[in-house]
């Protein structure tokens, strides 16, 4: 029993090296574009690079751990984690960002995929959901980490410390997970070592392109929001230690408001009710956040609002795939996540530049995460549907 939790709590460090690193760029942003001549559009697409490797390796993911191992490739995840923050780091130019951006972001794909499996292999049942929310938050906690840590000190002694701290968090990752992580005797529920999207059906593969979206939506939503608060709140005069303590409370609120979303909606008669009217009041504090009146009571009602929904989305995809077909399912709910999570920031970067204010990234934030609210609508309507054919 106390083997399971402390596997657990080496994939959680291990995965909140993701959220630190994701988080670095933008909690210097005003010193990396300074420095490399960066616009915002660009600003963005450096931040959404780190995702867009899971468009090509997320679904191989799974192969690459049964062929060599789940520990294995998160320890080289690890390693390119590591490399790609040193060398970004040390990059002079925008392509040179770039290339260190992507190698890490590659990195941090083959984490997150099989950090989601090798989870699953030691818990079941309740003790699964409670086991996953844990891991989810991992990545706000990451992030927070980097907003109180790396602003300071890039401010102190320059950016190129603040990032090369990654480096150092996924090194720590790497060294816990090689100690700590043993592999199950036996892993319940586990998917055939060969994985193929042949053994998705086609209700399968219906329900997943509306049922991945939620998820997409809502972490968009908020990585637009973290990716360029920073940048807004200097932009309205704020020091940026102090934009990032800012918005390190709001991440702390809202890693609380994840667990408790998990509590509430397990009790909860109308799931997506409750979901429905936190994404609106998120919407509604992302709103209030561009007015000129004092950031902080918005940021903590969007943090406790914002986070609720969190294990409803992730978990949609559990509610239709068979045993047979997770592997291959979630590959495909992670490539959809991927895609729009590398894209979506660049087009809030570029709708900053010709602004000129961060005012209409935030809108933008607004309007992604009220998406879900449709979305998960007709993906209650398709199930249904569905169900009732068969």
């Amino acid at each position: 029993m106390a083997r399971r939790w402390w596997c657990l709590v080496a994939l959680t460090l291990a995965r909140a090296g993701m959220g630190f690193q994701f988080q670095s760029v933008a909690t210097v942003a005003p010193f990396v574009t300074d420095d490399l001549g960066l616009d915002k559009a660009q600003l963005g697409w450096l931040i959404g690079l780190y995702l867009l490797p899971g468009v090509v390796f997320a679904l191989p993911g799974g192969l690459l751990g049964a062929r060599f191992g789940d520990k294995r490739v998160v320890l080289a995840g690890l390693v390119l984690m590591a490399a790609g923050g040193l060398w970004l780091a040390l990059a002079s130019s925008f392509a040179e960002a770039n290339a260190a951006r992507l190698t890490s972001g590659i990195g941090a794909v083959m984490l997150n995929v099989l950090v989601t499996k090798m989870v699953a292999d030691w818990f079941d049942g309740k003790e699964r959901l409670l086991a996953m929310s844990i891991l989810i938050n991992a990545w706000p906690i990451g992030i927070g980490i980097a907003l109180l840590v790396i602003g300071p000190l890039g401010q102190l002694a320059g950016w190129q410390w603040g990032i090369a701290t990654t480096a150092v968090f996924a090194a720590s990752g790497f060294a816990t997970v090689a100690a700590i992580y043993r592999a199950p005797d036996r892993a319940p529920h586990a998917v055939a070592s060969i994985i193929g999207l042949h053994v998705l059906t086609r209700t399968e593969w219906r329900l997943l392109m509306i049922g991945s979206l939620p998820w997409l939506l809502y972490n968009a939503a908020y990585q637009i929001m973290i990716s360029f608060l920073p940048s807004f709140f200097v932009e309205r005069g704020f020091g940026i230690a102090y934009a990032g303590s800012l918005i390190a409370l709001n991440t702390a609120v809202f890693v609380f408001a994840v667990q408790a979303g998990g509590v509430l909606l397990r009790h909860a008669k109308r799931t997506d009710l409750v979901c429905h009217t936190a994404i609106a009041g998120w919407c509604a504090m992302l709103l209030m956040l561009t007015t000129p009146t004092a950031p902080l009571p918005w940021l903590v009602l969007a943090g406790l609002l914002g986070g609720l929904p969190a294990a409803a989305y992730v978990s949609l995809p559990a509610e239709f795939l068979r045993a047979e077909s997770r592997g291959a399912g979630m590959g495909i709910f992670f490539t959809i996540y991927y895609l729009g999570c590398a894209v979506l920031p660049a087009v809030a970067g570029a709708l900053y530049d010709l602004s000129g204010s961060g005012r209409a990234a935030l809108w933008m934030a607004a309007g992604t995460a009220f998406a879900c609210v449709p979305v998960l609508w007709l993906f209650r309507r398709t199930m249904a549907s569905l169900s009732a054919r068969s």
